[in-house]
């Protein structure tokens, strides 16, 4: 009995030492559960934790086409540096935006910190993946065309690389907008 108990122990301190590994087996330290009070863009949403605490997220490793400042097609591959350009960035933008209205606006959500990422961004905004009843928001913004690949340090980085190359070449979403 001391030994299963002994054994049981060790392994609750190893997977407590190791970190979670998630449903789509990235390793994570921790998850808190929020509110969704603001989408501010198709990346961007302002939380409150349950004692009413507001923060404002980045979710983590992902570009969605900007809506309040011009975009730059550099970013995305492909996309002309033209008028036509950006104005079709700039339609994949609102369609980000509406995209993360409509799924997560309102809806309690789990966010979810990644140990190879920095924690907070340059602008002292949260970095996290945001889990809801969909799954992993992020990657399905870069799934279904809506974001690319922000290209940093994170543990889903080579999953999310795979899920931009292949909305590119099936020219899904935002991707429509690049040169044929």
């Amino acid at each position: 009995m001391r030994r299963a108990l002994a054994a049981c122990l060790l392994v609750l301190a190893l997977a407590g030492c190791l970190g979670a590994i998630t449903d789509d087996g990235s390793r994570t330290t921790e998850r808190i559960e929020v509110t969704v009070v603001e989408v501010t863009d198709g990346d961007t949403v302002e939380v409150a934790y349950p004692n009413g605490t507001r923060e404002t997220v980045r979710l983590l490793g992902v570009d969605t086409p900007e809506v309040h400042v011009e975009n730059d097609p550099a970013e995305y591959e492909g996309v002309p540096d033209t008028e036509a350009g950006r104005a079709c960035l700039r339609e994949w933008g609102n369609r980000s935006s509406a995209f993360a209205r409509s799924e997560l606006a309102g809806e309690e959500v789990t966010l979810v910190f990644d140990d190879e990422a920095d924690r907070r961004g340059g602008y002292g905004r949260l970095l996290a993946y945001v889990d809801y009843d969909g799954g992993r928001f992020n990657r399905a913004l870069v799934e279904q065309g809506y974001a690319r690949l922000y290209d940093t340090t994170f543990a889903d980085r080579d999953d999310y690389a795979a899920a931009e190359e292949r909305a590119r070449e099936n020219d899904t979403g935002l991707w429509t907008c690049a040169d044929p």
